[in-house]
């Protein structure tokens, strides 16, 4: 992969994070609106500050490259949640768009990996055979 590429999914991994971080935070720390929000979609009160909170953790995961599988993951679930329950009943609008671009960043995203701009363990470790060979050469 091109350090284009690279950079392209460092780029979608931010844009995507920020939306979420975007819309999490209110719903983390104004726990009362958060409720009252869910309570209005007819969905349990409870889950606005739990989705809240899960859409900074996983968002801050997915920005940093860390748990990525995990955090794409959450915030996939979350996405089709906002889609069937909120977005999809409402019609076309605005929102609509925005989350099936989110669902679509997402999808890629889950099927390229976090990239090399990303501080997953994964990337951080030298397979031992690089490692072999770079012994070798001494």
């Amino acid at each position: 992969m091109s350090l284009g590429s690279h950079a392209s999914l460092l780029l979608a991994r931010s844009v995507i994070a920020f939306v979420f971080l975007w819309h999490g935070i209110p719903k983390a720390f104004n726990i009362a609106a958060a409720m009252d929000k869910f309570a209005g979609f007819g969905l349990p009160p409870v889950l606005g500050p739990i989705t809240g909170w899960v859409e900074v953790v996983a968002a801050s995961l997915l920005l940093l490259g860390l748990f990525y599988r995990t955090a794409v993951l959450l915030l996939l679930i979350i996405i089709v949640g906002a889609l069937v329950t909120v977005q999809i009943p409402s019609g076309v609008s605005a929102g609509l768009e925005r989350d099936v671009m989110i669902l679509t960043g997402l999808t890629l995203l889950a099927s390229l990996g976090p990239g090399r701009f990303a501080l997953s363990v994964k990337h951080l470790q030298v397979p031992i055979q690089q490692e072999t060979r770079l012994t070798a050469e001494r």
